[in-house]
């Protein structure tokens, strides 16, 4: 017999917040905290190798229902993967339940919390529905039965899965190594375990659909050919779980790569996208350029109008960059006020007989022209080349063959043409010229 694979693969990490009622509280079982603001502590410093994966909140009687939606909202907005569950003297509260995963009354023991997050409810819990938050009794958790798990039609349950076959491990590296092929690999585990007919993942209800939704977050409806909902929802639930986890996960890397202020990607992701691009230009036979960049006297705009002002310029300067650049390049922000630009669009050159990296000091130079014509009238800098930028451009495979070098080498030409003056773009070993337009390099040299 199939069943649907279990999405737990190690012990859970539990807070019960306050007094919340759990009986016989073992060593291994859930931790104990004073309040829910010493919560959120733990689950702000929870590291990504152990993350908190449920909070127990108390409603005992005579609590305010409000305080507990608030301990919930707040919970969500600092990581929302974490389940809740309410402890409740009488459940269920309608007023809680959009906000929490589970109600169950008091008290309860870690074995049937940990039951109760695995699916496995008890004949005191309700099915989990599509708009409900599952219940139990205030004697669901004296004795755990698990409800069956899906299984195959009668028809196949003595047929191997056959060769080949997906699970749990290749949903994994679909999250850690390509996030777009989790649906498609869920839905094609969820066939090959039940061979369900033309199952779809939809957006609106039909007949027979069942909703695929995990706290408060609905991400369609699975449907199949001559199958009813109530067979299809074990496995909906099933796979909101991970795609829950896919959101969250996408969140999370956006959070990872992102420089708050600007938008621009942080210097995290640049590693990472630099090294990628690289690989990819070498099996290409392409080339590739990083431009690293500063704004010129920069701290004198602090200085003169305050961060808020020059936070403005940051943004500004980010979003005209964002304007010339191409699809395939990346702006990076790897300091307060220096930038590194990766040239990588590695598509064949739009204009015949156009050659990298001409076409990429093409757009450098437009960069460094438009910026110059930036207005501040906010901050009162209205006037024709009051920002100037001073950079570096060195390009694979050319100066180096690493992101590391490559990133080095094009930071070393930026300090050069703050030498030289400012407002200065740098290329190539003493191939060194300004913005001006009647400064060309010379015929000796190197290639650019």
């Amino acid at each position: 017999m199939s069943s649907a694979p279990s999405s737990r693969s190690m012990r859970r990490r539990i807070l019960a917040v306050g007094d919340a009622q759990i009986a016989g509280i073992l060593e291994d079982g859930p931790q104990l905290v004073e309040n829910i603001f010493e919560a959120l502590g733990e689950v702000a410093v929870a590291p990504a190798s152990s993350p908190i994966d449920a909070i127990v909140l108390p409603l005992n009687e005579g609590m305010d229902a409000a305080d507990l939606v608030r301990a919930a909202e707040s919970i969500r907005r600092l990581d929302p993967t974490v389940q809740i569950v309410a402890v409740v003297s009488d459940p269920p509260v309608p007023e809680i339940q959009p906000h929490v995963d589970f109600q169950v009354g008091g008290p309860i023991t870690p074995k049937g919390l940990e039951d109760l997050l695995d699916g496995r409810l008890s004949p005191g819990v309700s099915a989990m529905a599509s708009d409900e938050t599952p219940v139990a009794n205030e004697h669901a958790f004296d004795e755990i039965i698990p409800t069956p798990e899906p299984s195959l039609p009668e028809s196949h349950q003595d047929e191997p899965v056959r060769e080949g076959g997906l699970g749990d491990t290749d949903l994994v590296e679909s999250l850690l190594f390509d996030p777009s092929t989790l649906r498609d690999r869920a839905l094609h585990i969820i066939q090959q375990q039940t061979r369900f007919n033309e199952l779809k993942l939809i957006e609106r209800p039909i007949t027979g659909s069942a909703p695929v939704r995990f706290s408060g977050r609905s991400f369609g409806h699975l449907s199949a050919r001559d199958c009813d909902a109530d067979k299809l929802q074990p496995w909906a639930n099933w796979l909101a779980r991970w795609l829950s986890l896919e959101d969250a996960q996408s969140t999370l890397r956006q959070m990872a790569y992102r420089d708050e202020l600007t938008g621009a990607w942080n210097r995290r992701y640049l590693n990472h996208f630099l090294n990628e691009s690289i690989e990819k230009a070498r099996r290409m036979r392409r080339q590739l350029t990083v431009m690293v960049f500063d704004i010129d006297d920069f701290k004198s705009y602090n200085d003169r109008f305050g961060h808020d002002a020059g936070d403005i310029i940051l943004r500004e300067t980010i979003r005209l960059l964002g304007s010339v650049i191409r699809n395939g390049d990346r702006v990076c922000r790897i300091g307060g006020d220096e930038f590194a630009v990766v040239f990588a669009d590695l598509e064949a050159p739009r204009t015949t007989g156009s050659l990298h990296p001409d076409s990429v000091e093409h757009i450098a130079r437009r960069f460094q022209s438009q910026i110059a014509q930036m207005r501040f009238p906010r901050l009162g800098l209205q006037a024709p080349g009051t920002l100037s930028i001073s950079g570096g451009l060195a390009s694979f495979p050319w100066d180096a063959s690493d992101s590391k070098a490559l990133v080095n080498i094009a930071d070393q030409r930026a300090l050069e043409s703050k030498r030289r003056g400012k407002n200065f773009l740098t290329i190539g070993p003493g191939a060194s010229f300004g913005s001006q337009e009647d400064k060309k390099p010379s015929p000796t040299d190197p290639p650019r």
